[in-house]
């Protein structure tokens, strides 16, 4: 079933009322559309998409100019990964260990495969990249440079490009995935850093890590890449030419607990949505019919979606619907101010009424409903399985006129209290239709037997810490060498650990709050489940739990590699690898949530004594 993603808010929307200096700057920039068009891309970014379309015409039989295919083909979020992706590679220069220019980034590119921005329905990691063909020395560049290092390899996400080079210096990122042919390649910005246990919490990961236009990740963007612009900035597909004025928080007792329109028909509450918002401009009373599920839309796009201000999230939406409406032309009428747009996902059904020309109205069903809730995906536990409950939710679909044509916005409606209201909402619903990338040849998966003493150690582990909550417990798995994960994966903002027993004290108040997070249940199905690697070295071991936790064999100098101490230190996974093994094991899981592909917990596990004990543990994103 495809996912329904909601939403996308600008970093302006968390910032707005939080970040005065960043409002501040912001209103100071001239509105540009640096990259929105294909007129206005460089010459270097106008070839790749030329020879792209060319190619992509050769297959097809379908000719278009390239202008009409970025301008009108690709959808926005293809169009914001590009900017952001070739942006980011063409401002990186590349130097060896002497200081000699090896070129930038974008000199390793040979040639464009796909782009893929949001993909309702894929794999996480199959958005928001950049599928390339790689120059033959690009490899090779790669290695000699200080700019990038050979980090361990995916085995999880990033399935056929298990070489993993990474910028240096932190995040924002870079991160080229290589094929085994050395010339296929996937290319992404991460722009959160691997964090534990913030990453875990964050169930819309893709968002998050990859998509320029999540959260501040602009902001963080143009920070490390100078001359990047936010062209694309916009609520509600309402394209936003200079930054919200703070809210009238003294207003507070005046903000409407339920909707104006009273318990009408869900096309009735939604007409009068749009009436308020964008022709009479009273955004407070627009603001009733928002209802507080939806807080968790802007939870999603922060780095650490458990520290949303929930009391200032109505002023966070209301600032944001005033600056939306101030975007735009007055209107003496509904009429001509939105169009309905289609909405082509399965598990919806279109619903007629009179106001058609002005949005679309479809029934959603249940299990596509969780999906498109924020509240839903950011709770942790399996995804909807049952299709049913049809009349339960609701999506109005529409843009604003004079908007870009792929400046939709698609939003959830539920009853509460018999009134209908907005619970959560999506930009650009429609799924990405540009070509497919190719699929690079995946190894094959060795299985071996488990040894059941550390099958039982890892779900006991499992247990003691998820279902148990004896963390003291669960803590006393981990050896004492993990503690240099803390500072290896430790949270912005989080303090550096000041000994070995400090950091392990951080390290047991983490376990403590990933465990009160997943709250209570009685079994760990319903938590965690396993995620399998699929990695040529990586042998896959087979044991009573393996829809729970993944357990494998490490090549041994693999493992010695990604023990925290090793990554502090710099070092990198020979190559070619040892084909050695027995001293080192690895253990998968990730927590279940409705998005169904948050990040993976990867731990290894040695012998210490008579004891099985973890050493090391570390975060695989999409």
């Amino acid at each position: 079933m495809p996912l329904l993603r909601f939403p996308r808010i600008s970093g302006i929307v968390a910032s707005a009322l939080v970040g005065g200096l960043a409002v501040t700057l912001m209103a100071q920039q001239p509105p540009r559309r640096f990259g929105g068009a294909y007129a206005e891309l460089d010459e270097r970014r106008q070839q790749l998409i030329g020879d792209w379309v060319s190619r992509f015409a050769n297959v097809t039989g379908q000719r278009t100019p390239p202008a009409a295919f970025y301008d009108d083909v690709l959808t926005l979020s293809a169009k914001t990964t590009f900017d952001a992706v070739t942006h980011a590679l063409m401002t990186t220069p590349l130097t060896d260990a002497s200081g000699q220019a090896l070129g930038d980034g974008l000199s390793l590119v040979e040639r464009v495969d796909s782009v893929k921005g949001e993909a309702p329905g894929t794999a996480s990691d199959r958005q928001f990249r950049m599928y390339v063909r790689l120059t033959p020395g690009a490899r090779d560049m790669l290695q000699r440079s200080r700019q990038f290092k050979r980090a361990a390899d995916n085995a999880i996400y990033h399935k056929g490009y298990p070489l993993n080079f990474r910028e240096q210096r932190g995040t924002p990122s870079i991160q080229v995935s290589i094929a085994l042919d050395g010339r296929q390649a996937d290319v992404d910005v991460d722009y959160r850093s691997s964090s534990f246990p913030v990453m875990l919490f964050n169930g819309h990961l893709s968002a998050s890590n990859s998509d320029v236009r999540s959260g501040d990740n602009a902001e963080r963007h143009a920070a490390r890449w100078s001359g990047f612009q936010n062209w694309w900035r916009s609520f509600f597909g309402v394209g936003l030419t200079s930054a919200p004025s703070a809210p009238d928080t003294t207003a507070a007792l005046a903000l409407p607990k339920v909707p104006r329109a009273g318990k009408k028909s869900v096309e009735v509450m939604a007409r009068d949505f749009l009436q308020a918002w964008l022709v009479e401009r009273n955004t407070v009373a627009a603001l009733g019919y928002v209802s507080e599920r939806a807080y968790a839309c802007l939870a999603q796009d922060l780095p650490d979606p458990t520290a949303l201000d929930r009391g200032l999230a109505p002023f966070q939406i209301l600032v944001n619907l005033k600056a939306a409406s101030d975007a735009l032309a007055p209107r003496a009428s509904l009429d001509g101010a939105t169009v309905g747009m289609p909405l082509t996902i399965p598990g919806t059904k279109v619903v007629r009424h009179p106001d058609q020309a002005q949005f679309a109205l479809y029934e959603v069903r249940a299990d596509v409903a969780a999906r498109f809730d924020c509240a839903s995906r950011l709770t942790p536990g399996s995804a909807a399985t049952r299709p049913d409950a049809a009349g339960d939710h609701r999506a109005t679909v529409f843009r604003t006129t004079g908007s870009r044509k792929d400046a939709s916005i698609a939003l959830l409606w539920a009853r509460e209290d018999g009134y209908w209201k907005i619970v959560s909402w999506q930009a650009e619903p429609e799924p990405d239709r540009t070509p497919a990338p190719p699929e690079p040849a995946e190894p094959a998966v060795v299985r071996i037997k488990a040894d059941l003493t550390l099958v039982q150690a890892a779900k006991s582990f499992l247990e003691t810490w998820l279902i148990r909550k004896d963390y003291d417990t669960a803590f006393r798995y981990l050896s004492s060498s993990s503690s240099a994960c803390y500072d290896a994966m430790r949270e912005p903002g989080a303090p550096p650990s000041t000994s070995p027993d400090d950091a392990g004290r951080q390290i047991r108040s983490r376990l403590e709050r990933v465990g009160k997070w997943v709250g209570t249940a009685g079994r760990l199905e319903t938590i965690v489940e396993a995620t399998e690697p699929r990695h040529a070295a990586i042998r896959v071991m087979d044991q009573p739990f393996s829809r729970v936790f993944s357990m494998t064999s490490l090549p041994n100098a693999l493992a010695d590699a990604v023990e925290c101490g090793a990554r502090a230190r710099g070092v990198v996974p020979p190559d070619p690898l040892p084909l050695e093994y027995g001293q080192a094991f690895g253990m998968t899981f990730r927590f279940r949530t409705q998005e169904g592909e948050p990040p993976v917990l990867r731990l290894v596990w040695r012998k210490e004594g008579a004891d099985w004990r973890i050493t090391s543990y570390d975060v695989e994103v999409p």
